[in-house]
């Protein structure tokens, strides 16, 4: 029998379960008054933010960066939406819910295109002439983007008869002239230097003495370079300064409240990770204890994965179920735990057993937390072809995982740090020796920082109180949702869409 909780254990409950109410009562009342009507547009899928009860709408298209969905726009579009427009938001092809991968000719070439760009584009360009012709849709088209969506949109801009006005997040693009877009509003966080200069750049082409913060015009030119405190790259989308900006460019004049979901959002997802440590303490105590491993033991266990699992990666997998660069992702993981595993097993032994209720309580919290991620944050639930790439990615990261929770066992922050670098040096390693064969695949090393901070957090309380058998079952089952939710999908040749 489980004891009954600490102090200590039951204030956190009790703190946590407060956060998790509160954020959720703030989250939905951003949304109250606000129709969200799901569309398809062709293979794309999309949703339409208006008023409820708005008869007729200005149009506003929002676009997402490389690996983000039409959540981690939605701050942006509650707001525009509250402001009087019409918001359509919608996944690029190979992110969020869409299930047509993108070219994996993603290198640009010397115009600076691309076939994933010119695939984008034309996407874009389907969306936008969609979205016009829904009931109530009046005027041109305003275009919101952030990063990789910012060269997408001002080249989709040039194609269109007509364009309302422009809003770049974290811009790029080199596609901008001093005549068009002609109305542009470029927003950056403090923490983009580099991006707040490309910013200026942009806004000096109207008038050279340009500043951060100013509207300059040059006849029927307009720009203005603005920065949101405190942000940086992905920040700076639900920041209230990057809102009001928003606002105030796209509909003057109106001053209606933000929807500054930020807080709430982060507020949420910490407190349900914080309520996994005093349910930790409810389960019955059977830990045990990880295999004796010296510090030498260590560094073979370290070292002797690296060359074989990147040697494999890089010269095998390049196409499975038909996409580019997922299979290569698979293979180094599944190598290099196997290694471990391997070595383990002969020398020191494994953990055999699997506690039921802990691996419940595991999978259930990270469930939880995947489903709250998804409504209010970035889309993080497997569907379409991303549910069998979840199985093939299992194949890798379980084993990678099972030796990861055998070596983290009772182990101290040096060890921990040094299991989570090593295969993280080694993929960034291949990915910089061979950036055309895993070069698409970049994103799963943010990804895995994350998913360490978080769901090993998770996994490190309620190891206390089983073995590293069902940590790293269960955290192996997690690793694979994680990858197969958030990589950007790019499609083998032989799959391409346009």
């Amino acid at each position: 029998m489980p004891a009954p909780l600490s102090r200590p254990r039951l204030a956190v409950a009790i703190v946590a379960l407060a956060a998790i109410l509160l954020a959720l009562v703030q989250l939905e009342r951003a949304r109250i008054g606000i129709e969200r009507i799901p569309l398809a547009v062709g293979d794309t899928p999309a949703t339409l933010y208006r008023l409820e009860g708005d008869a007729e709408a200005p149009l506003a298209v929002v676009t997402h960066g490389f690996g983000g969905s039409r959540q981690m726009m939605e701050a942006i579009s509650l707001t525009l939406a509250r402001a009087g427009l019409a918001v359509v938001s919608f996944d690029f092809r190979g992110q969020g819910r869409s299930a047509i991968p993108m070219s994996p000719d993603a290198f640009p070439n010397e115009a600076g295109s691309s076939g994933t760009t010119v695939q984008l584009v034309r996407q874009t360009l389907e969306v936008v002439e969609a979205a016009r012709a829904l009931p109530g849709i009046a005027g041109p088209p305003a275009l919101i983007g952030h990063s990789m969506a910012t060269d997408i949109l001002v080249r989709a801009a040039d194609r269109l008869p007509e364009v309302g006005p422009v809003a770049l997040i974290s811009a790029y693009s080199r596609q901008v002239t001093p005549e068009t877009p002609a109305r542009l509003l470029i927003l950056s966080g403090q923490r983009e230097g580099g991006l707040r200069e490309v910013a200026l750049e942009m806004a000096r082409q109207v008038a050279p003495d340009a500043a951060e913060g100013e509207t300059v015009r040059a006849g029927a030119v307009e720009r203005r370079a603005s920065v949101a405190p405190y942000v940086g790259h992905a920040g700076v989308l639900w920041s209230p300064t990057t809102l009001r900006e928003l606002r105030d460019w796209l509909a003057p004049g109106r001053d209606t409240p933000v929807a500054a979901t930020g807080p709430w959002i982060l507020l949420l997802l910490g407190g349900i990770v914080a309520l996994v440590w005093p349910a930790a303490a409810l389960l019955p105590a059977r830990g045990r204890p990880g295999p004796d491993v010296g510090w030498r033991f260590f560094a073979v266990l370290l070292l002797a994965p690296a060359l074989p699992a990147a040697l494999l990666a890089l010269n095998f997998g390049a196409s499975v179920l038909g996409l580019a660069g997922i299979g290569r992702i698979a293979l180094f993981f599944g190598v290099w735990g196997g290694v471990q595993l391997a070595l383990l097993a002969h020398y020191r032994g494994l953990d055999r057993r699997i506690d039921a209720a802990a691996l419940a309580l595991l999978l259930g919290a990270s469930l939880l937390f995947a489903l709250a991620m998804d409504r209010y944050a970035a889309a993080f639930l497997p569907t379409g072809p991303r549910v069998p790439l979840m199985a093939l990615m299992a194949c890798g990261t379980l084993p990678f995982m099972l030796a990861h929770a055998h070596l983290a066992r009772e182990a101290g922050i040096a060890r921990r740090i040094l299991l989570a670098l090593a295969p993280l040096l080694a993929l960034g390693g291949a990915i910089a020796v061979e950036p055309e064969r895993l070069g698409l695949s970049f994103t799963v090393l943010p990804v895995f920082l994350l998913f360490l901070l978080v769901f090993g957090s998770m996994g490190r309380w309620i190891g206390r109180f089983t073995g590293p058998m069902t940590i790293g079952l269960g955290l192996g089952l997690v690793l694979a949702w994680s990858f197969a939710a958030s990589t950007p999908l790019f499609g083998a040749a032989s799959r391409l869409v346009f």
